[in-house]
């Protein structure tokens, strides 16, 4: 596994963002584990989050001008992902957001940043991706402002479940959908690889109970 997939998994119990117990999700799924992306508010926790979408975006081959982050939480991802290739790996990128509303005064407008049009590049960069209908939305709103080439989508964690009414993962259904590369930091096989029995941070997170109703709950909704 990368340095950055067990930097990250690590980040996660430490911000305490991932959390494991029983938890009803707005699909109405009870899940044995639950992910607040909420919980990277310090300067210490953007920054290692920013560094991990990084080493995620340099890994996955793809070449883009501007990192998109769509109103609200893409919007510190995509400035902390473009600090951290800027320090860390010398790679200059652009970033640019939506706004929930449109701005009628000044400079007016919807977007926030690098100028969008047909030969910009972009990556959409979010926290989660549970039914794909923020991606969606934020497709609509790229084609009515410059209508750039969406190169892909990277989120945090693929939980690897069927999306509602679907077969597919939202993240294959992305892909599916929009012939883009849709692909995330790291995976549910990762976490449990890294954490499953073992001790991080001085706490076993996964013991084999807890793996067991991860488990089970696979079975009825994984892919």
């Amino acid at each position: 596994m990368q340095d950055y997939k067990k930097d990250f998994i690590e980040l996660l119990v430490k911000a305490e963002a991932l959390m494991f117990g029983e938890f009803t999700l707005k699909s109405g799924r009870v899940a044995p584990y639950f992910l607040n992306a909420g919980k990277f508010f310090t300067g210490e926790y953007i920054a290692e989050l920013g560094k991990a979408y990084a080493g995620a975006y340099l890994d996955s081959g793809l070449e883009v001008d501007v990192i998109f982050g769509p109103a609200y939480k893409g919007i510190p991802l995509s400035v902390a992902c473009v600090i951290q290739l800027q320090e860390k790996f010398d790679k200059n990128l652009a970033y640019t957001f939506d706004r929930k509303e449109m701005k009628t005064h000044g400079d007016g407008g919807n977007l926030v940043g690098a100028p969008l049009d047909e030969n910009t590049r972009v990556l959409i960069i979010d926290d989660v991706m549970t039914a794909g209908t923020a991606v969606r939305e934020t497709m609509e709103t790229l084609k009515a402002n410059g209508n750039p080439k969406v190169e892909g989508v990277l989120i945090s964690l693929d939980r690897m479940e069927k999306a509602k009414d679907d077969e597919m993962s939202a993240v294959q259904a992305v892909e599916r959908d929009f012939g883009i590369k849709a692909f995330s930091i790291v995976n549910l096989d990762d976490v449990i690889e890294a954490l499953h029995g073992k001790e991080v941070l001085g706490k076993v997170y996964i013991d084999d109970e807890m793996k067991a109703k991860i488990d089970g709950y696979r079975a009825e909704y994984g892919v």
